[in-house]
């Protein structure tokens, strides 16, 4: 008899990741995989633009990021999970299976995932550093240990792109509300944010400077559109920007009602 899969809660961990543009392209992976909790532990650089523009249109892991400086501190905050640590090698005897098997494994086996349990039950998955990956000591806080299959002479994955695989490995054994397309939709502000308009907000303020706008293809505005808003700003940046472009239309509105007078 086929077993029902309960509702649970998926949240990716790094561990001393090296390349912030891997943690940028994770987020988008967890946003396309409908996964919004990033932990990182111990994260060997800085998040800057190039962790944003790696993120694209999946800013919400990158925003909320929790961090970490060591295992103690992660095992301190962290709700009890199950943790599933990726590697292509064996750790002090732990044997390392394809992740399908170990999806499996806890869906029929964990007791997190039993219908008894009230709280929803939490997966950890854990990905290494670029350079090595994750060491012995890293192994020792897995409950399983999972690799993924490869099938030509390199085994080794970027580290965004194994994260999208082992999350497109857990949807398609455990399932999860997949993304409908209902045609294209026009550009709009990120929920949350009530009454900002940043493309009729950029217009006006081009309108008040006496910009001609009527230019279908290529004016002024379609070049500062691009420029500001193609990269998915947050919501703080979105408020900022309307902010500063609204303070500036009054300015402009005042000083032309004033310089029309004057004529």
């Amino acid at each position: 008899m086929a077993l029902r899969m309960r509702n649970f809660e998926v949240r990716i961990v790094l561990v001393r990741t090296i390349y912030e543009r891997n943690i940028g392209a994770t987020s988008r992976a967890m946003s396309n995989m409908g996964i919004d909790k990033l932990i990182l532990i111990d994260p060997k650089c800085e998040l800057t633009y190039e962790a944003q523009k790696a993120a694209a249109t999946g800013q919400t892991g990158l925003q909320n990021r929790v961090v970490y400086k060591s295992w103690q501190e992660f095992k301190d905050n962290e709700p009890e999970s199950v943790r599933v640590c990726f590697t292509a090698r064996d750790g002090k005897g732990r044997q390392v299976r394809d992740i399908d098997e170990v999806l499996q494994d806890i869906k029929e086996k964990s007791p997190l995932f039993q219908e008894d349990v009230e709280e929803t039950p939490v997966l950890h998955m854990v990905f290494g550093p670029e350079d090595w990956g994750l060491s012995a000591e890293d192994l020792e806080v897995a409950n399983f240990c999972a690799c993924l299959p490869t099938f030509g002479a390199n085994w080794s994955l970027n580290l965004a792109q194994a994260t999208l695989l082992a999350m497109f490995s857990l949807r398609k054994a455990w399932g999860g509300e997949r993304t409908k397309l209902e045609g294209s939709k026009e550009r709009r502000a990120p929920e949350g944010v009530e009454g900002i308009d940043p493309d009729q907000t950029l217009k006006t303020w081009l309108t008040e400077m006496g910009f001609d706008l009527s230019k279908e293809k290529m004016n002024v505005y379609t070049v500062l559109r691009r420029m500001l808003l193609q990269n998915t700003p947050t919501k703080k940046e979105l408020v900022i920007l309307e902010t500063v472009l609204q303070q500036s239309i009054r300015k402009l509105h005042e000083y032309n009602k004033l310089r029309k007078k004057s004529e």
